[in-house]
């Protein structure tokens, strides 16, 4: 094996975050960072060591897990390790240490961004395959298969293209590939009334709202005091076919009483189930209900150390992690039964790379993503999934929908489905704030004028009803529970010309 050159980026060093600039692509639009999601770069100090490679599943080799030579710019946001981007001449190299289970051949396929056509070259000591690819924007690009030996080796991804991102390379055996497949259309949900819901509001209230002015409650009482008949009459109002609200956002705060979280963290659940009376009220007046969640941030504007110890997210083995946010999404959705339609499951990056935060490569290194969705379905096995892989192409086989972060216009489809690219076999769908933000966290703040016109939204929902797809609209809410006047009255104005 010839010694390798002298690494630019190693396992050792992330760098700082550089910006991330936008593009489109026709229906993949790329969209910028929020703001005050950026993060600077962490350092890790440990070797990441070998990756562990088993046969019977997908196996994820991340791009800023390998040991790199060349002009390369790694990417972070949300101390997230997303990709690496070339983008000056020269020849560059990635290159993994890999510990294979078992002797046999593996099919390669990279996630992959270029705006020009580029190359790929992966190599290990008993043979190399090579992929030129001519599509623009994020792939999942087959580069081919490869023949691994059992035991400890090296695989390397050279490139002399000038410029492309490589976000990870995944190894799946052919069998296990068929079998994944296979999984994946059993327990696939494909509803008719999301596709023609046309549209439905979406709402990141969680412990953290905060008022217009003045200190927040505590989570107790803001939970006792959310005035549910004004709500679901502000849903009614708008016209919305369905809610997306968030049980969770940053931190695991959940407004019910749901033991398994109780278990991990005490405090961190409500004695009022807001959740199970939202769900029944909402299922009065014919609204469906999708939940958000996501396991847990660490950045800048939201931290939650208690958490991500006490559950083992913060682990190099996700191992026991996932047996906790099981026994926490089985109980929410078993709970709830057939009230509750949908998962929104945001951070997909965090599932998909189980070392994303630069722990070492211990354990699993993607989520066991069937066991998840089979879980997020307890209850209800018609209720549709997805894992937020913003610009990214999808990151698992097991979902049913494109979460869709961004305001975006889809064309191509096939009864409301990707019939191939990044995202063939889901349904289409898009979510975007109509605000500034996500959610209302700011304290003495008040909710910033919508950044859509009515008429900009009625012309997508209308296009997307005759496509099949629909749009979630967020509303910034505070609180108290209320949201601003101003956007309010936009939504009338959408109800009388979508809804008659």
């Amino acid at each position: 094996m010839p010694p390798r050159p002298t690494s630019r980026i190693t396992r050792r060093t992330l760098l700082t975050a550089a910006a991330l600039l936008p593009t489109t692509t026709g229906a993949q639009q790329q969209l910028a960072v929020d703001p005050y999601a950026m993060t600077g770069g962490r350092r890790g100090g440990r070797q990441l060591g070998p990756v562990p490679i088993t046969e019977s599943d997908i196996n994820v080799l991340s791009s800023q897990a390998a040991d790199s030579t060349g002009p390369l710019d790694p990417k972070l946001a949300n101390y997230m390790r997303l990709w690496i981007g070339k983008n000056a001449p020269g020849k560059c190299e990635f290159i993994w240490d890999l510990d294979v289970d078992r002797a046999g051949a593996y099919e390669l396929r990279a996630l992959t961004r270029g705006e020009k056509p580029y190359g790929l070259s992966v190599s290990t000591t008993d043979g190399a395959v090579q992929a030129d690819v001519g599509e623009k924007g994020w792939q999942r690009v087959n580069v081919g298969r490869i023949d691994l030996r059992s035991g400890k080796q090296t695989l390397r991804l050279t490139s002399d293209s000038p410029a492309f991102d490589l976000s990870a390379l995944e190894l799946v055996r052919p069998a296990a590939w068929q079998t994944i497949q296979r999984q994946a259309q059993a327990i696939r949900s494909q509803p008719d009334w999301f596709k023609d819901s046309g549209y439905g509001l979406m709402f990141q209230w969680t412990n953290r709202s905060t008022p217009p002015s003045g200190p927040n409650k505590p989570w107790q009482t803001k939970i006792r005091d959310f005035n549910l008949d004004r709500f679901v009459d502000l849903v009614e109002e708008s016209g919305a076919a369905y809610v997306i609200w968030s049980i969770t956002w940053g931190e695991q705060y959940i407004s019910a009483p749901i033991r398994a979280l109780d278990d991990i963290l005490p405090g961190r659940t409500t004695q009022r189930d807001l959740l199970g009376e939202m769900a029944e009220r909402l299922a009065q007046r014919n609204i469906k209900l999708i939940f958000y969640y996501h396991y847990g941030y660490d950045c800048y504007h939201s931290k939650d150390p208690a958490w991500m110890r006490a559950s083992g997210a913060g682990d190099p083995d996700r191992t026991a992690f996932y047996k906790n946010w099981q026994a926490i999404i089985g109980e929410v959705g078993e709970r709830y039964g057939d009230k509750l339609a949908g998962w929104f499951l945001d951070g997909g990056q965090r599932y998909y790379d189980c070392h994303f935060d630069n722990t070492p490569n211990t354990g699993m290194t993607t989520a066991p993503f069937y066991d998840l969705t089979r879980t997020a379905k307890l209850g209800n096995p018609r209720r549709i999934v997805s894992y937020n892989p913003w610009i990214l192409p999808s990151l698992t086989p097991f979902e049913d929908y494109l979460a869709g972060e961004g305001f975006r216009t889809f064309e191509g489809l096939n009864d409301g489905q990707f019939p191939n690219g990044p995202y063939a076999g889901l349904q289409a769908h898009s979510a975007f704030p109509l605000e500034k933000r996500w959610g209302h966290i700011d304290p003495d703040t008040k909710i910033e004028p919508p950044q859509y016109t009515a008429d900009r939204l009625i012309q997508a929902i209308r296009t997307g009803r005759e496509r099949r797809y629909p749009y979630s609209i967020n509303l910034e809410m505070y609180e108290d529970g209320s949201v601003s006047p101003q956007s309010r009255r936009l939504l009338s104005d959408v109800r009388s010309a979508i809804r008659g």
